[in-house]
């Protein structure tokens, strides 16, 4: 607020007794808070993420699974599991092995045995 306030100074009308009123009431609203809120907005956070499985159709992109991750068979980086969706498999095989993205699902499983 004091960025608009340019040309104004700022007086502290503060004098000790107002100090150690606000420092009582911190104190209160730290004494007040609810351990039980802090517990659900700490789970909601790690419910945000969504781990996905691997699904076989995943092998018509040219990836297999790998300890929970997806492995691209043609350059053999393994990807992070947010990464497991079938748009951004689509969009590595597309980018980075442009020659491979019209083989069918049958060549991929070839490769794979």
């Amino acid at each position: 607020m004091e960025r608009w306030l340019k040309g104004v100074k700022r007086v502290a009308t503060t004098s000790p007794n107002d100090a150690e009123c606000s420092k009582a009431v911190r104190a209160e609203n730290i004494a007040i808070t609810d351990p039980e809120d802090d517990a659900t907005t700490s789970s909601s956070a790690v419910s945000k993420t969504k781990k996905r499985k691997y699904d076989e159709s995943y092998i018509s992109f040219g990836f297999v699974d790998s300890n929970g991750s997806p492995l691209c068979m043609l350059c053999s980086k393994l990807l992070p599991n947010s990464s497991m969706a079938p748009a951004k498999l689509r969009r590595h095989l597309e980018t980075v092995h442009p020659v491979s993205k019209d083989k069918n699902k049958e060549f991929f499983v070839r490769k794979k045995d």
